[in-house]
């Protein structure tokens, strides 16, 4: 099967969408399928190694993201049209759809190509987070219409699912995130690290991924408070300085 990936997200950014990306076109791929994938187009001097993928990756010009650090929005236009006709896809996988995903849903529904979306991206919370002037009920219009215009719409979680059923959104499915249970597994266990980050053998509860306001790490401040929990905060990001001014635990 040829599949088109057209994402928002794609490496070299580190995240979410551009991961389950990666990791869905290495499937496919290892699977026999045809996958190809169309993204934003990173700065010039991280494209090459980015662009180092065992299959077919197509950039699109962009446009750094206001009050987002690091992040780049695609701009729809002819390369994007034009990679996609040129793969003849038997599908089309919107990878959390919003630019380039709408365009794209645009596109597909005018050849007849069946279209699935993956909701990834809570755009509404990034609105508020953001205090990004459109806000967060033009953010569910706009989602609701790509989705609504997809054959199915994935959700991750039953709560994400949840908050599409409550803004409208139809033809939702499960798509549960699985575990590499070769590289998360007790037997990589390190003691050594744990005496480092917990010395008084406290239970340890740890957050890695990216720090934004829309993940609310500042939460994680209240579990620190509770007797014998040591909190361990790993990652980087916008709201790396607020936390650390607001003494979060790390």
């Amino acid at each position: 099967m040829r599949i088109a990936i057209v994402t928002e997200s794609f490496s070299p950014d580190v995240n979410g969408v551009a991961h389950s990306v990666v990791r869905s076109a290495e499937h496919l791929l290892h699977r026999g399928h045809q996958p190809l994938v169309i993204a934003p187009a990173p700065p010039a001097a991280h494209r090459a190694a980015a662009d180092r993928q065992p299959y077919p990756v197509v950039r699109i010009p962009s446009v750094p993201l206001p009050r987002y650090r690091g992040f780049r929005l695609g701009v729809p236009g002819g390369r994007l049209a034009e990679a996609l006709l040129a793969h003849r896809p038997d599908v089309v996988h919107l990878a959390s759809p919003f630019v380039l995903g709408a365009r794209a849903a645009t596109l597909a529904a005018r050849r007849g190509l069946p279209t699935v979306a993956v909701y990834q991206t809570d755009v509404a919370a990034y609105a508020r987070a953001y205090r990004v002037g459109w806000g967060e009920a033009a953010a569910w219009r706009r989602l609701r219409e790509i989705h609504n215009s997809a054959g199915r719409t994935l959700a991750p979680s039953t709560r994400a699912a949840a908050d599409l059923i409550a803004n409208g959104v139809e033809r939702i499915w499960l798509w549960r995130r699985g575990v590499d249970a070769e590289r998360f597994q007790p037997g990589h266990r390190c003691a050594a690290l744990r005496r480092s980050l917990a010395p008084d053998g406290h239970t340890l509860v740890g957050y890695v991924g990216r720090l934004a306001p829309e993940k609310r790490v500042d939460l994680l401040a209240a579990t620190a408070r509770l007797p014998g929990v040591r909190v361990v905060v790993a990652g980087d990001g916008p709201a790396r300085r607020q936390l650390e001014r607001n003494n979060c635990p790390r």
